[in-house]
């Protein structure tokens, strides 16, 4: 599944990686690889830092979003990757601390799908963070611009709040596979960008149309998500860009008044057209 993020060749994986033409990568003590060349990173230390990814990791265990995940589950096993043959490959481009590709793999084995799962992130702390979960999944630190997986890999891909290329999309799809997109609402977090903003903004819509893809089902789904503890709206608040834009007193406020939040997202079932 695997290729050489240096000259695309296959990878073949075991206590190193290797290819053909003879690079190397090594499998660290948790079990993922960096397939990220020093010479494609746009930093030191792209994506997001550890305590962003701690908080979100938090958040999620306190299932806030559990109503995003349902549906998100909901719209998988209601779509064509339940009737394909043998085992369903399960990719999410982003994949962060691993929260939503799990809550997938999950949904599709109690299905009673097989399930090979993988992931990739920018990051290598979130990496680190999503390979200590049970290894049931192969991480990789790796760009959503620059896919390291060879053509015709996966059959439902994750694109979870995270950037990419649908050309890049496309290619590691197969024939007719899917592609699971997550975006805010116009409405998502207001509160928080009232309070980071002077003129907050709504989130721009989805695109209807994507290069190389038909869209097959869109839906919204929004809610008030109920914030009981100071640790749940401690974790919100440091897992959003928005926290750099508060300072300490606004951010102690929020800590204590906010019990609410609104939680807007659309959910977006894409199929990769004929190559």
């Amino acid at each position: 599944m695997w290729q050489c993020p240096i000259c695309q060749s296959p990878l073949v994986c075991g206590n190193t990686w290797r290819c053909n033409n003879n690079h190397s990568f090594d499998v660290s003590r948790r079990g993922y690889v960096n397939l990220l060349p020093v010479h494609k990173k746009s930093s030191k230390d792209p994506g997001d830092n550890k305590a962003m990814l701690d908080a979100r990791k938090t958040f999620h265990q306190y299932r806030i979003y559990q109503p995003l995940m349902d549906k998100m589950a909901e719209v998988v096993l209601k779509s064509e990757v339940m009737s394909a043959s043998g085992s369903v490959v399960l990719y999410d481009a982003g994949c962060g601390e691993g929260t939503y590709l799990h809550v997938i793999k999950s949904a599709l084995e109690a299905a009673g799908k097989s399930v090979v799962a993988s992931g990739s992130d920018i990051s290598k702390s979130a990496v680190d963070l999503a390979a200590r979960q049970p290894r049931d999944a192969q991480f990789v630190v790796a760009s959503s611009f620059d896919l390291p997986v060879q053509d015709s890999q996966v059959d439902l891909m994750l694109q979870v709040f995270a950037p990419g290329r649908d050309d890049g999309f496309a290619r590691v799809l197969k024939p007719q596979g899917l592609l699971l997109h997550v975006t805010p609402g116009p409405a998502h977090l207001m509160a928080l960008k009232k309070a980071a903003y002077k003129i907050p903004r709504e989130h721009e819509l989805p695109a209807d149309e994507r290069r190389g893809f038909t869209l097959l089902s869109r839906q919204r789904i929004h809610w008030q998500a109920t914030l009981e503890n100071d640790s749940q709206r401690k974790a919100l608040l440091q897992m959003t860009p928005f926290a750099w834009r508060l300072d300490e007193e606004t951010r102690d406020s929020l800590c204590r008044s906010l019990t609410d939040v609104e939680a807007d997202f659309y959910v977006s079932l894409w199929q990769v057209k004929q190559k």
